[in-house]
């Protein structure tokens, strides 16, 4: 096989391809084979055609496309990798095959898109903003306030009426012009008054009932309700009051401390509580200071990334979004539905995120190109010995099982990348933020924990 590499681009080349006769009689050999044993005529065992009526069945054309379509795949990469091009290649495109004469030579040509080497500028002794750990003690009071929740209880209220913040167990039924609406009745539900899960007025409603109590009220669906046919529309709600409960919290003392911890003292948890928040805010600022020190380095780097790539990635990060959407419980197409979008068009909008992943990427390989940067055997079998340690198994199990998935090499890149962040950080210098910055960085975090919170 003869190849010919000729640049036509930015990371593209063109390459051309010659095949000698005797494989491709070879390729045409096997396809002709292959229909041979499907193939079945009257008077003739499957596989047992002869050649010559086997090709009067199906056509010349037939068999000869067929060769193409299985043939050109296997050459292009054996030609891709006898021009060296089969760990550059990202994609290719524009395939020019002519028609195949099995007893000729045959060519074809392709384009192929290579993997872009970034030109790199500063990454050394970056000036990277870092934020400035601050635990409040409002901070530590919601946190003991979370705890205090999850020990509440709720008791049965005597004496009174229905207050905001009661928990309400009752019978209701909808109507609308006398007639009663289907979903819109229940038996023994429990809700939380003031919560704002209800019709709006219903809740309100409720407020100065007494146990045992029936009420009848007016209420008007929201124009977003989920019910299409009842959206705007009014209706009449009876509700019997069956009974009232209130939610306990215990007091923030020392028996609640050792109720909910190892400590015997409310000062021992709440110090406790502040250095976990404190180490928690430490490790995002750290990790947030990492990235942004990638980020300077990538953004000091020059580097053309092929459409393919950013597609291929987008398309990931495309598949990871629909795993995380199956998570919480819902299809893909309801999600589509609540942004009324497309999938073409969400993934459309992955492209600029995608981008910036390969770019960080490719930086950071060539950082780790440039400082020589490698990772040995030995700390492959110290990270090794800790997962395997984790996990109770033995690590040289859980090597041989590496090295037979093929996954070893793998995790080698993984670290590889590792420990060129910790590289470009370790180098950078960390300077104080802006008020923007800070207000900035502030608001990510909050909804970085407030995803948390909602996945959790």
């Amino acid at each position: 096989m003869k190849t010919n590499v000729k640049a036509i681009g930015d990371n593209e080349v063109e390459l051309t391809v010659e095949v000698p006769a005797s494989d491709v009689k070879k390729a045409y050999d096997r396809t002709l084979a292959g229909i041979r044993g499907e193939i079945t005529l009257p008077g003739f065992r499957k596989g047992h055609v002869p050649v010559a009526l086997v090709i009067q069945q199906v056509g010349e054309d037939f068999v000869r496309g067929e060769t193409l379509e299985n043939a050109v795949p296997v050459w292009g990469d054996q030609a891709l990798n006898e021009a060296g091009l089969l760990e550059k290649a990202v994609g290719t495109s524009d395939l020019k095959a002519e028609k195949l004469d099995e007893t000729a030579d045959y060519s074809f040509t392709l384009h192929v898109q290579t993997m872009p080497v970034p030109v790199l500028g500063e990454y050394k002794g970056l000036k990277v903003p870092k934020r400035i750990v601050e635990v409040t003690d409002a901070q530590v009071e919601a946190q003991l306030a979370m705890l205090q929740e999850r020990l509440a209880k709720l008791e049965p209220v005597e004496g009174r009426a229905v207050q905001k913040g009661d928990f309400v167990l009752m019978d209701l039924e909808g109507s609308r012009d006398g007639e009663p609406i289907e979903g819109a009745e229940g038996k023994d539900q429990m809700f939380e008054i003031g919560r704002g899960n209800l019709i709006p007025g219903f809740e309100e409603a409720l407020v100065g009932v007494t146990q045992g109590e029936e009420t009848s009220f007016d209420v008007e669906f929201p124009d977003d309700y989920h019910a299409e046919e009842l959206q705007g529309q009014p209706a009449t709600f009876t509700v019997t009051v069956k009974e009232i409960k209130e939610k306990v919290v215990p007091d923030l003392d020392d028996p609640f401390a050792a109720d909910v911890s190892e400590f015997e003292t409310i000062d021992e948890l709440r110090a406790d509580v502040r250095q976990r928040l404190e180490a928690a805010a430490d490790a995002g600022a750290q990790r947030d200071y990492r990235a942004a020190a990638v980020d300077q380095a990538a953004d000091n780097a020059t580097v053309d990334i092929p459409e393919v790539m950013v597609h291929r990635e987008a398309h990931r990060l495309f598949h990871e979004l629909e795993e995380s959407v199956g998570e919480r419980g819902l299809t893909m197409d309801v999600y589509l539905g609540v942004l009324d979008k497309t999938a073409e068009q969400v993934e459309e909008e992955l492209h600029p995120q995608a981008e910036l992943i390969i770019k960080r990427r490719l930086v950071l390989e060539a950082i780790a190109e440039a400082e020589k940067l490698e990772i040995s055997d030995d700390e492959i079998t110290e990270v090794v010995k800790r997962d395997a340690e984790a996990l109770g198994r033995d690590h040289l199990q859980l090597l041989a099982d590496l090295e037979k998935s093929g996954r070893r090499e793998a995790l080698r890149d993984e670290m590889l990348l590792a420990k060129t962040v910790d590289f470009v950080a370790d180098a950078a210098e960390s300077v104080p933020m802006t008020e923007a910055e800070e207000e900035a960085a502030a608001e990510a975090a909050a909804d970085a924990a407030e995803d948390e919170d909602d996945e959790a």
